[in-house]
């Protein structure tokens, strides 16, 4: 049987002992963004009177669709509540696991939710490229407008297409030409913005000022016709 030499055997454990170190190093820096990301969000909060909540088990079911109902372990966590621009909104950070053992993996999202005031129908507008991840929910067809600018950068997809071309009318479509990164989509009774990863203070603002933009833009009428086909 050969013998491993003594020395091998001291490279070896130095190695190991290394790899140790920058493990616990990579996970206390880790613990320490969270926290100041946590005192980050927090402090807005106070800043705006808007709420923080750490966690929020509430949210876990309140939104259909992906990345929503998917895995487990889910959870929604870091949570802000407030109003902007008189509307409610919910801003919160959307994890859970899929796998188990080696093949265990984490997934993260960043939700921000504005309150319609008025349930309406399913629609998602977003970059052809990167719209189908969260279109799994909709029943429906792609949906053109008639701008052929337009249609060709951004998919459209609802059950209802009369309700799209009533919502992405020129000056909508004019919000979404300077955000042509952004996905969005109309959920119940609520706007949605939702991406991989986890948001920032700054972030949140600039979502919110992109959603309440593009819900100024869409006339009252809309959202009236909608409120009398509510049950009474």
């Amino acid at each position: 049987m050969a013998v491993v030499p003594l020395a091998l055997l001291g490279l070896l454990g130095l190695v190991f002992a290394a790899v140790v170190v920058l493990i616990v190093v990579a996970a206390v820096e880790a613990q320490k963004r969270a926290a100041e990301r946590r005192q980050g969000l927090a402090a807005i909060a106070h800043q705006r009177e808007w709420e923080y909540r750490a966690e929020d088990p509430g949210l876990v079911d309140r939104f259909a669709g992906g990345p929503f109902g998917r895995g487990h372990g889910r959870r929604a966590s870091n949570v802000l509540l407030g109003r902007y621009d008189g509307r409610p909104f919910t801003a919160f950070d959307y994890t859970f696991t899929t796998g188990s053992g080696d093949d265990r993996r984490q997934h993260a999202y960043s939700v921000v939710a504005l309150n319609l005031g008025v349930r309406a129908p399913d629609l998602a507008v977003g970059p052809t490229s990167t719209l189908r991840r969260w279109v799994d929910s909709l029943t429906g067809r792609d949906i053109e407008i008639g701008d052929p600018e337009f249609d060709h950068h951004f998919t459209v997809h609802s059950p209802s297409p009369e309700f799209a071309a009533d919502v992405l009318l020129s000056e909508v479509r004019d919000v979404m030409r300077h955000h042509p990164q952004v996905s969005w989509r109309i959920a119940g009774d609520s706007l949605l913005v939702i991406r991989a990863g986890t948001h920032t203070p700054a972030e949140v603002d600039a979502k919110l000022h992109m959603m309440d933009a593009l819900l100024d833009r869409v006339p009252s009428p809309v959202w009236d016709r909608l409120r009398g086909e509510q049950p009474r």
